[in-house]
């Protein structure tokens, strides 16, 4: 059993190096690059993850004017819980002027995995965020265990986002549900909004939303929308 805490955190940016903090829990934060007002962190797995019992929790803050990229190594698998329920929480802080980009590798939830998993993410007036989260059910040739995502995010104090997932067996299948769908692949921008395109839904906060269900994960066409966002997010 792990209750480890992950925390990259990057502030005082200017003309020093922007400050980085980083804490390894159940994965560890590597510095890959780092300039006056930018950081580039990669996340790699210390342990076989996720077990039953398990709690992991990844907390990502990004002080005023800062920029931070955040990359994973590898996708996460959530392992056969043998009865144990496993807990993954993502924390994510963004302040005045902050950019936080976190294109997220999959997150596999096995045959017999049990997993809770949330995030909460508080975007300050003027910051931005952009998220890639995907979720696979089943490994190959796996029909998959349970999955319940809890999603709250908030821009200048304002809800934005609040989304419940029930994606356990008995309830995937229902009507409206995954149908024969897999994969759930999702990109959310808070802080601004995308150019206007029929492949996304607008939030009332500044901010947009894309999802595709799919087979396999090669099959979603989420790929050029995310390389539009980043581009905007760049640019404007």
């Amino acid at each position: 059993m792990t209750d480890r805490e992950t925390v990259v955190r990057v502030e005082s940016c200017g003309s020093e190096p922007a400050r980085v903090h980083l804490r390894t829990g159940v994965l560890a934060p590597r510095l890959v690059a780092r300039t006056a007002d930018a950081v580039e962190v990669a996340l790699v797995a210390t342990t076989a993850t996720l077990l039953g019992g398990d709690h992991a929790r990844v907390r990502l803050e990004v002080g005023a004017g800062c920029r931070l990229v955040v990359r994973d190594v590898a996708a996460t698998v959530a392992y056969d819980g043998r009865g144990g329920t496993a807990l993954w929480d993502n924390v994510i802080d963004v302040e005045k002027g902050g950019v936080l980009v976190w294109q997220a590798e999959p997150f596999v939830v096995s045959d017999g995995a049990d997993v809770r998993r949330s995030t909460r993410a508080e975007v300050a007036e003027g910051g931005r965020l952009l998220l890639r989260d995907t979720v696979g059910i089943g490994r190959s040739g796996q029909a998959g265990g349970a999955l319940r995502c809890r999603t709250r995010m908030t821009y200048d104090g304002t809800p934005a986002v609040a989304e419940d997932l029930d994606l356990s067996p008995e309830s995937r299948s229902l009507p409206g549900m995954l149908a024969e769908a897999r994969i759930i692949d999702t990109i959310t921008a808070l802080g601004w909004r995308p150019t206007p395109a029929a492949d996304h839904f607008e939030l009332a906060a500044p901010g947009a939303v894309a999802r595709r269900l799919t087979q396999d994960a090669h099959a979603s066409d989420l790929d050029a929308t995310w390389s539009r966002w980043s581009s905007q997010l760049t640019r404007d």
